[in-house]
Parts: C-alpha cells; structure tokens; sequence
C-alpha cells in the first residue's frame, strides 16, 4: 500500500507554492481553526480487506456484514489557542446537525479566546 498520495508534478509544485506564500503569515496562524470529524465502525473496518501478513502464515479472515452493529462519529477540532474536546455525534452529519455542532462544542471553545478576530 502506498505510503503517500501520487501527486503530479504540477500538484507539487502547487503546493510548495502554497507553503512558501503562507510561511510569513505570521499572526493570522492565531486566526485560524482546523476541524474535522471521523466514523469508526465497531465491529470491524468498512471494505477495507488489505492487511500485511507473513507469508509463512496462514492468512487471516474476515467476515462480510449485511449489517453492521454500528459504528461512532467523532468530531475534534485545534487552534493555535488550544484544542476542543471530542465531540461523539449522534447519527449521520447534514448541515443542521453540523451547525449543532459547532454550536454545541465549537462556539464554547471560541468565547473563551481573548483575540475574536477569526
């Protein structure tokens, strides 16, 4: 499995463009929050079957699930001010619940830094 996404020459070169614009942005780093949210399946991966092995072994096993016993939503989110806690989310995400949840778990976050300019 590769180690790294193929990105193209011009993807590249793209992003160190990127970097090299924004290595000097000195205090709007403080501005900035990064966010996002994950789904784990409790009782096992979700269609992902490749695994290493050694060879000398037998393989292992794995079942397919016509359905599944569930699965967790966790949503996290950090700043140069600090990091939110976990957020565990109920059900699928669509834009109401999301706002919920930036309402629920960002926003408390956010009253408590000084600087609101972000």
């Amino acid at each position: 499995m590769a180690r790294r996404l193929p990105l193209s020459k011009l993807q590249i070169s793209k992003r160190l463009q990127w970097v090299r614009n924004h290595m000097s942005y000195g205090d709007k780093w403080m501005a900035i929050l990064f966010s996002d949210e994950r789904k784990w399946n409790l009782d096992g991966p979700d269609g992902n079957i490749k695994y290493w092995h050694d060879l000398r072994k037998e393989p292992g096993s794995f079942f397919s699930r016509q359905n599944g016993v569930g699965s967790v939503m966790v949503w996290a989110a950090f700043s140069f001010n600090g990091q939110v806690g976990l957020a565990f989310l109920d059900g699928r995400q669509n834009s109401s619940k999301y706002i919920e949840t930036l309402e629920n778990h960002l926003m408390p976050f956010a009253e408590n830094i000084e600087e609101r300019n972000w």
